[in-house]
């Protein structure tokens, strides 16, 4: 009889402490989850690596040089739009490896703009809406306007390689 209440109190006791309220909730306001559900718009480098630390990682993998040298030599204006999510694996891996490749860019003429997405791939202005994005990341490359191709979730080649063949398509 008394393991039988030790053992109704234990599981009682136990029910009544998971289901409580916790009343600290910096834990649960600092959660991977609850920042990732913040993100969607357009997004500054900068801003994306501040508040996204995952962002910011060193990849320890070196740019191509010729591809590098090939990009840095592009003469007419091209848009590289990338469309990601804070909260998505492929977006983690690929867009830290773009930036990289930005940031080692001389070519002014070679822009990237960054469009961060909620869960249900959609921004705050419509515009992954209005370029049919359904996978994160996608990265659209353009030039006069008119969209050359895009990357969707991941590449088989560097990034480097695979912009530099789509910007050399035509």
């Amino acid at each position: 009889m008394t393991a039988k209440l030790i053992f109704f109190a234990t599981f009682f006791g136990t029910i009544a402490a998971c289901t409580s309220p916790h009343s600290d909730n910096s834990e649960s306001e600092n959660s991977r989850f609850a920042q990732h559900m913040d993100a969607s718009g357009p997004m500054t480098i900068e801003e994306l690596q501040s508040q996204y630390p995952l962002f910011a990682v060193k990849r320890n993998s070196p740019l191509n040089s010729e591809a590098l040298e090939q990009l840095n030599a592009v003469t007419t204006p091209t848009q590289i739009t990338a469309y990601l999510g804070t909260w998505c694996h492929d977006s983690q891996r690929e867009i830290p490896r773009l930036i990289q490749l930005k940031k080692a860019l001389s070519n002014p003429n070679i822009q990237l703009q960054l469009i961060t997405l909620d869960r249900q791939k959609s921004d705050s202005e419509g515009l992954a809406k209005k370029a049919e994005v359904k996978y994160t990341p996608t990265i659209i490359v353009y030039q006069n306007q008119e969209e050359l191709g895009r990357i969707v979730e991941s590449t088989v080649k560097p990034i480097e390689i695979e912009l530099l063949d789509i910007i050399n398509m035509d």
